[in-house]
């Protein structure tokens, strides 16, 4: 029994130990992991200022995790393929091919050869950071608005899930030129909900120039 005892307490301190030195600092967010794979549901508005026109369209996109390789850098990388279908009952042809990848401190990806800082670890609600640093447009300040919260998305009940505002959360407030992005994460997934919406007038009865997208998760696996 004293052993059994002695045995019990030295896994426990060992598991402690461990914990320590491997704290949670968010990387599942990223759902960088070969073989994964979601289906999003969009929704697109385009607005034509020169006609006034005004082009609505619904599709789904799908991203998998398609394998590692060794970047430039010689550091791990994912290659990710990405599908679109204008209805469920269609097939999948590729679109884009992209890469991501997970540092110690970061979360990276390159989206149509311009590479993101999508996510800071470890993850902390209030935190800021530039979100363009890693290429050359203007900086956008990008922030944690919560973290670890359990929320609905595309009717699928999620129990954590992590909130970034991109570039400030009153842009839609703006009459002229509403501007405004965030994304949305969950832990085992990744990107579960994205808008992105950048529209401009000349004056309140003028018509509008941009687009308004929204990403939602439909379905995830692999």
């Amino acid at each position: 029994m004293i052993l059994i005892s002695l045995t019990l307490i030295l896994f426990s301190c060992s598991k402690k130990e461990e914990q320590k030195l491997n704290p949670d600092i968010g990387s599942g967010y990223a759902g960088l992991e070969v073989g994964k794979w979601v289906v999003y549901n969009v929704d697109s508005i385009t607005y034509d200022d020169f006609d006034n026109s005004i082009d609505t369209a619904s599709y789904q996109i799908r991203e998998l995790v398609d394998s590692k390789f060794l970047d430039l850098g010689d550091d791990e990388a994912f290659k990710i393929i990405r599908y679109r279908r204008d209805s469920d009952t269609l097939a999948w042809d590729i679109i884009d091919v992209w890469s991501s990848k997970l540092t110690a401190t970061s979360f990276q990806k390159t989206e149509e050869n311009i590479k993101y800082l999508k996510l800071i670890l470890p993850v902390k609600e209030s935190k800021t950071w530039n979100g363009n640093s890693m290429n050359n447009q203007s900086s956008i300040l990008y922030e944690f608005d919560f973290v670890d919260q359990s929320k609905i998305i595309g009717g699928i009940s999620l129990g954590n899930v992590l909130r970034v505002i991109q570039g400030g959360e009153d842009g839609l407030d703006n009459l002229i030129n509403p501007t405004f992005f965030e994304e949305k994460y969950a832990k085992g997934i990744g990107l579960v909900y994205k808008r992105s919406t950048d529209k401009v007038r000349s004056a309140l009865n003028s018509p509008w120039k941009g687009y308004d997208v929204i990403m939602t998760l439909s379905s995830s696996g692999g």
